[in-house]
């Protein structure tokens, strides 16, 4: 059995989308050890994607949902996650550089707090629509 957020196919992507997008940022910024370090993540990350992927074709995929879930096709999911995860990481900058700035705007770290909050729900929906989506298709 599977746990979601820990290893189920939906939390392979998501990690997948968030070394990518942390491997974009440290390309940007050239740093070259984080960078390198980035690709092995990545590549072991696509390395568990293709074994479960095979175990999935050879037994059920059984996993504990989130208690969330609304259905789209997957490549919508995978794309809504995709902004998701950059929309989490957009509000949690905005919301660090506010608060470090010589005056803080209250409202403005709080703006991006529940943006941050809403693009973690939605990532949780993607998430369990992708495992759902998979166990359907595995099925089949």
């Amino acid at each position: 059995m599977r746990i979601t957020n820990v290893n189920t196919m939906s939390a392979l992507l998501d990690r997948l989308i968030t070394e990518n997008i942390k491997l974009f940022f440290f390309e940007k910024d050239g740093l070259t050890d984080k960078v390198n370090h980035q690709r092995v993540i990545i590549g072991t990350l696509r390395i568990e994607i293709d074994n479960l992927f095979e175990e999935m074709l050879d037994a059920d995929y059984e996993y504990l949902e989130e208690k969330r879930t609304f259905i789209r096709a997957f490549p919508m999911e995978v794309e809504s996650l995709v902004l998701n995860d950059i929309r989490i990481g957009e509000a949690d900058r905005a919301r660090l550089q506010e608060s470090i700035a010589d005056t803080p705007d209250f409202y403005r770290m709080m703006f991006n707090e529940i943006r941050l909050r809403v693009a973690n729900e939605n990532r949780a929906t993607n998430k369990n629509s992708l495992d759902y989506i998979v166990k359907k298709i595995v099925e089949e």
